[in-house]
């Protein structure tokens, strides 16, 4: 049955109607002030301030006055943008990092640590700063402008033993948008490649020492939220191929929500390669749809990340995120699952992503496709085929409806396939289940099953 309205989404309404009315009192204020001094006689100010500051005095650097001290112009400058970090403390009120209009600093490309957040613009209006190095988006002020982009993240590094010194990061978050402006995308996840070829010692019975042979993409970051904009994309998840171990794509990002606009679509998963026989090459799951607040549509989920399987590795392609739900409006879209391919071992597709609900007003989103398996392909152009067998992935259920509404169809499953002269067998996916309907409505189909079907692959072995 059809979920009815939260008290979580009414709240949320009355939070964002009473957030918009103090910040108007806020800008009011600050234009009041800004107004003033703009009014003051010329006539009456003295040519010159009358006062010499003594050596551990300070200038009047929040009003951006000149001091008295023969070192006023170099030091201001120097205490607001000469710094690794992208918010100082100490910030002009108009201009380039200003604390009342003003875009946001971009972080410094040899930052370290929250320095590589991108700096946020000002309070009335401005955009946020890009992230570096992993780091966050700025957000942007509260009027106009638009989130900063989250930074790609770092790569997996290992030295010259194989052993990992750092792990793949993963990607910054992008910057929250204005009322009017748009939230910031998501950074990559940073890639791994792993060549190690560690031993297990059974001497350590704790401990598989050839897990350090596995490698793990990076996530990707989530998408800036908006309230009339366009919400951010989710960054991609990072790739990760190993020559003697496993090997997982990294998970893509979550798109970012909305209130009144258009939510911002999850990323994609990364790609997984392995290539040693016994192995497994994952796919990411692709990250959720950015889900809609008051009016308006969830958006598609991200598609999985291809699995891949040299030699005898198996290959199994991540599932694909679910679409974003809303509170009126339909919901997104689940996103496809990654596919797979494999020389002699199984290649699966990724699931289909879950179609997302409507809790209000409006349809239940599709469940996505589920991903085509191929197995048998060759690992180089011109070899023979394998032996591995091929299977699609199921497809995603479909969303429920809002109270007023139609179930989302299902997803249709994925086609399971041998490469020409491969001796496996192929099987498709089964297709997902239709979403339920609201109080008035109907529900959602069911997806198709993927191609061959069981029935189809009886009939074969029967002829």
């Amino acid at each position: 049955m059809a979920r009815h309205a939260k008290k979580s989404d009414r709240s949320a309404a009355i939070r964002t109607y009473l957030g918009a009315g103090i910040t108007a009192g806020v800008a009011g204020a600050a234009f009041a002030g800004v107004g003033a001094l703009t009014l003051i006689d010329d006539a009456q100010a003295p040519t010159e301030i009358q006062v010499q500051l003594v050596s551990n005095e300070e200038e009047l650097l929040f009003l951006s006055l000149n001091g008295g001290s023969d070192r006023k112009e170099a030091r201001s400058t120097a205490l607001i943008f000469d710094t690794d970090n992208a918010n100082p403390a100490f910030r002009p009120i108009i201009g380039p990092g200003g604390w009342l209009i003003g875009n946001g600093i971009d972080a410094a490309e040899d930052c370290e640590g929250d320095a590589c957040n991108g700096g946020d613009g000002g309070l009335l209006w401005g955009n946020g700063g890009n992230g570096a190095n992993g780091g966050d988006g700025g957000n942007a002020g509260f009027w106009f402008g638009n989130g900063g982009a989250g930074a790609d993240g770092a790569d997996a590094v290992y030295d010259e033993d194989g052993e990992l010194v750092s792990e793949a990061e993963a990607g910054g978050n992008g910057g929250e948008g204005s009322l009017f402006g748009n939230g910031g995308n998501g950074g990559r996840g940073g890639d791994d490649f792993n060549d190690s070829n560690f031993t297990d010692d059974p001497e350590t019975e704790d401990v598989d020492e050839d897990d350090d042979n596995n490698a793990f993409g990076g996530r990707g970051g989530n998408g800036g939220g908006s309230h009339f904009g366009q919400a951010g994309s989710g960054g991609r998840g990072g790739d990760a191929e190993s020559v003697n171990g496993s090997a997982g794509g990294g998970r893509g990002g979550n798109g970012g929500d909305s209130t009144y606009g258009d939510a911002g679509v999850g990323g994609d998963g990364g790609d997984g390669i392995a290539e040693e026989d016994g192995e497994v090459g994952t796919g990411g799951n692709g990250g959720t749809g950015g889900g809609n607040d008051g009016v308006g549509d969830g958006a598609e989920g991200g598609w999985g990340g291809s699995g891949l399987g040299y030699g005898d590795a198996d290959a199994k392609g991540g599932d694909g995120g679910a679409g974003g739900e809303t509170f009126n409006g339909n919901g997104g879209k689940g996103g496809e699952g990654g596919l797979a391919e494999s020389l002699d071992g199984n290649a699966t597709g990724g699931k289909g992503g879950t179609g997302g609900e409507s809790s209000g007003s409006g349809n239940g989103g599709s469940g996505g496709k589920g991903g085509d398996g191929t197995g048998g392909v060759p690992d180089e152009e011109g070899d023979p085929a394998g032996s591995g067998n091929g299977k699609g992935g199921n497809g995603g259920a479909g969303g429920d409806a809002g109270i007023i509404g139609n179930g989302g169809d299902g997803g249709d499953g994925g086609d399971g396939a041998v490469e020409p002269g491969g001796t496996g067998t192929a099987t498709g996916g089964s297709g997902g289940s239709g979403g339920s309907k609201g109080v008035i409505g109907r529900d959602g189909d069911d997806g198709n099953d993927g191609s061959p079907s069981d029935s189809d692959s009886d009939a074969d072995a029967s002829d």
